[in-house]
């Protein structure tokens, strides 16, 4: 795992983590409140239900006070009119009055007169709750409100109902009323859904939220790391290029000691050791020491030379890129024979002197790829300007790149080929490299020329 990875998991897991457990949090509050607010609002339908029942009982107790209060209250005339009330007395599609003696025979009932004149004090809904007796007991008891499940005449099924009921102690009868309540959990079943849905609603706004702010902080982590990364990225290529100008101006220091100082003494003895041949004259033993002698000295003075050429090309200095890969080509050529075509234009001050180096050394690096790994029989070097760009193009006929090599190539892992872009990156230029159908590889280069005042090339 890289440490980018690990950074950016050390900052995001705990965000993760706190997102998750607000979310939790909010979960769990949300759903408790939602169950609070559920039953608050079924209390307060409840509440309001018992007050309205409340008051349809006490308004039927107003109707027949007249007669209940009457001195004549006690005869058959004043109970029947008070039955006949209660039978005519209804309230919606599903509201009347009913009345029961004390032993729990009914006397009034508008929706079911099959129960009237019928003993029902044992009658249980059915759930097994007593209705008549513990209606007449909480009407002895001052009035409550009782639940039970009854007959709802609308639908012409059970349903939850609520109860209430006064005693009237002179005739020894229980009046009251009910109201259905299965509306209000049907109300109560709306309101739940609808904080369900808030309750949603809110939980992916948070998850939007925290995804959001996830990726935008990953965004920023790695934004940040890519900038670094940028940075150091052009610091090494800062860096590579400042070593490679310290090691062409050593190749330059060396070659030139070499040139100057030891090839200078190996000829001044190489002149020495011709002198010393003529004094010699005919003692042939000592004359084919002196040759011998002569013969290593020039093989020497010749190293020294390729060695020069090899680590700073005075012709480069002298006579310009173009002659001196014409002069790269001709050594190589003599000493791998290898055919090379060179097609060499002059560039002049197009590019800066150290690209002109660099170029020089991509070709000398591409060349000595040619002669390890290639087994080619014919290279060709193009050097010339093109549009804005000076270009170098190196291609050959040989076997082209191994599996692994070109792996490398595509990912610009290749030491050598590595070595050979960043010269190039260092001066603004790009490095395509190709295998061409019929066969070889090839190396194309562009760099980018200098214009003059003129909006010419300098070339």
């Amino acid at each position: 795992m890289s440490l980018r990875t690990k950074l950016l998991l050390i900052t995001l897991l705990p965000m993760i983590a706190m997102s998750a457990a607000m979310a939790a949090i909010i979960t769990f509050q949300s759903e408790r409140l939602s169950r609070a607010q559920v039953d608050a609002v079924k209390a307060m339908i409840l509440s309001s239900k018992e007050t309205e029942l409340k008051n349809y009982v006490s308004l039927a107790r107003t109707a027949i006070e007249p007669f209940y209060s009457s001195s004549w209250s006690s005869t058959p005339l004043a109970k029947r009119q008070v039955t006949d009330i209660m039978n005519r007395m209804t309230f919606g599609q599903d509201g009347y009055f009913y009345v029961y003696e004390e032993n729990g025979t009914n006397l009034v009932h508008p929706r079911l007169p099959e129960l009237v004149g019928g003993n029902w004090l044992d009658l249980k809904d059915p759930n097994g709750k007593p209705v008549i007796r513990n209606l007449i007991e909480g009407a002895k008891a001052g009035g409550q409100f009782y639940e039970y499940v009854w007959n709802k005449p609308s639908t012409a099924s059970n349903a939850e109902k609520i109860g209430y009921s006064v005693f009237l102690d002179k005739w020894k009868w229980m009046m009251g009323s009910g109201l259905y309540v299965d509306d209000i959990t049907s109300q109560v079943a709306t309101i739940s859904g609808h904080l369900q849905e808030t309750i949603a609603e809110t939980q992916w706004v948070l998850l939007a939220l925290t995804l959001g702010s996830i990726v935008l902080s990953g965004s920023l982590i790695g934004g940040i790391r890519l900038s670094e990364q940028k940075m150091a990225d052009q610091r090494l290529k800062e860096l590579t290029s400042r070593l490679v100008d310290i090691q062409e101006l050593e190749r330059k220091r060396v070659s030139t000691e070499l040139h100057d100082g030891i090839s200078q003494l190996l000829v001044s003895v190489s002149y020495t050791l011709d002198a010393a041949r003529e004094m010699v004259g005919k003692r042939k033993a000592v004359a084919a020491q002196l040759d011998t002698a002569n013969a290593t000295l020039e093989n020497a003075i010749a190293e020294v030379r390729r060695i020069s050429m090899d680590l700073r090309p005075s012709i480069l200095d002298d006579v310009g890129l173009a002659a001196a890969i014409k002069s790269l080509a001709s050594d190589f050529s003599a000493r791998c024979a290898i055919k090379v075509d060179v097609i060499a234009e002059r560039v002049g001050s197009g590019i800066p002197d150290a690209a002109k180096t660099a170029l020089y050394r991509v070709t000398q690096e591409a060349l000595t790829n040619v002669a390890r790994h290639s087994r080619a029989s014919r290279v060709r070097i193009e050097l010339g300007c093109t549009g804005t760009n000076v270009r170098l193009m190196i291609s050959d006929n040989g076997a082209g790149l191994p599996a692994d090599a070109r792996r490398s190539a595509t990912a610009g892992t290749g030491l050598g080929l590595r070595n050979m872009r960043e010269r190039i990156d260092s001066f603004g230029g790009s490095m395509n490299i190709s295998e061409p159908r019929g066969g070889g590889f090839e190396i194309e280069i562009f760099l980018p020329a200098r214009r003059s005042a003129s909006g010419r090339m300098a070339a």
